[in-house]
């Protein structure tokens, strides 16, 4: 009896072996901790005689001492968090979700900030990447990525992307404004690439999904929403839709068009820009243009109707050795530089003037960092005035120091 139960007994182990060699493993897991940091030292004149000295970033004035990323993913799920320290207090920024991918191509994501780059279109160059002026585009310039960053909001989305075909849906759950109605909370579009020739994307936005600041940029008055009528009486969502040539070599170039549900509503008709990069040999050139047409009807105390422009060239050069040499000149003017507001003079909230900027730096780049230098001069006070505690009605330069470190 004891022979016939080892013998079932082994038959079991052997059994459960074969078993196990026959079922498939579970994928293995990446997981990666990286970092990403800008901090900037600047130096620059008050209206009165004396400097000023301050640290920041481009896009504020709390320095990115750290900007961790941590990501675990397989081929069918993973997630990705973002704390930082900014300004010395810890907390999350950027992206903060997690994801599942049912089907080859399609995949289905939640949490905070979703920022998924994939039909992004974007135009950041020379200024933009030291201080940047009031008016200033450079990220999602043409194309609103998916999940743009705003006010802290739960967003899910569902996104397909495979040869050549994408599809979006967004909801966010707690969208700003009075108004949070189905339509106004959604964000969803399709992306079609043609082999050869580029990408066609279009896409509907609601009214309160947060970060797609139509038109804004740095803005002369700080403010990063969406240009609507500012009472919030009136609720609009806008089309957006795009095309990115692949056709030309060395050549990136994307071209789009905003348009409102609700002119009267939002202040403005549409909006235009254009966003091209040209690399010759050592020497990349670039060109942005952005142009909008107001109508007078945003509900602010001064309104006013016309076209909005904004330009915006610029060069890099690769002097070799890891060293870098970038400049660049911004056109804003009045109109767009005040987003359809235009006072009777000029003030510490809306300057009524246009601006013109310049900027120049060097950048030595090592293995996982970068320091650099630079000069910027500006008709109009940085930040209305909050990076340099001076006015608009002055003109103002900067020397600033960037270090940068990623890991």
């Amino acid at each position: 009896m004891k022979k016939v139960a080892l013998s079932l007994l082994a038959l079991a182990l052997v059994g459960s072996m074969a078993f196990g060699q026959d079922a498939p493993a579970a994928p293995a897991a990446v997981v990666t901790i990286g970092d990403w940091g800008r901090q900037i030292f600047a130096v620059g004149n008050q209206d009165s005689s004396g400097l000023w000295s301050g640290v920041g970033t481009s896009w504020g004035s709390s320095p990115r001492i750290v900007g961790l990323n941590i990501q675990a993913h397989t081929d069918t799920a993973g997630f990705s968090i973002t704390p930082s320290a900014d300004n010395g207090t810890f907390g999350l920024t950027d992206q903060n979700k997690a994801w599942i991918n049912p089907l080859p191509g399609l995949t289905f994501e939640s949490g905070i900030n979703l920022e998924t780059d994939t039909w992004r279109g974007t135009g950041d160059f020379g200024s933009y990447d030291w201080i940047r002026f009031p008016g200033e585009h450079g990220d999602s310039v043409t194309f609103f990525r998916l999940g743009e960053p705003g006010a802290p909001s739960l967003e899910t989305d569902l996104n397909y992307n495979k040869d050549g075909v994408g599809g979006w849906v967004l909801i966010q759950q707690n969208g700003g404004g009075a108004n949070t109605d189905f339509g106004s909370n959604l964000q969803a579009g399709g992306a079609f690439t043609i082999a050869g020739v580029g990408q066609i994307k279009a896409q509907y936005i609601g009214y309160n999904v947060n970060g797609t600041g139509v038109l804004t940029g740095n803005n002369a008055y700080g403010s990063s929403s969406v240009i609507q009528n500012t009472a919030g009486a009136s609720t609009f969502g806008i089309v957006q839709a795009a095309f990115n040539l692949q056709s030309v070599e060395n050549l990136y170039e994307e071209v789009s068009v905003i348009v409102p549900s609700s002119a009267s509503a939002a202040g403005y008709v549409f909006e235009v820009a254009d966003v091209a990069k040209y690399k010759i040999d050592k020497t990349t050139l670039h060109g942005l243009i952005v142009l909008a047409s107001y109508n007078g009807t945003n509900n602010t105390t001064y309104t006013s109707s016309g076209l909005g422009l904004e330009g915006h060239v610029g060069a890099d050069y690769d002097l070799g050795a890891g060293v870098g040499f970038d400049a660049d000149l911004l056109y804003v003017n009045a109109l767009q530089l005040d987003q359809g507001v235009s006072p009777t003079s000029a003030s510490a909230t809306y300057p009524n003037a246009a601006e013109t900027g310049f900027s120049a730096g060097l950048v030595k780049s090592f293995s996982n960092g970068s320091i650099g230098i630079g000069f910027e001069y500006s008709t109009q006070a940085w930040n209305g005035g909050n990076t340099t505690g001076t006015s608009y009605s002055n003109s103002h330069w900067a020397i600033p120091i960037k270090a940068e470190e990623w890991f």
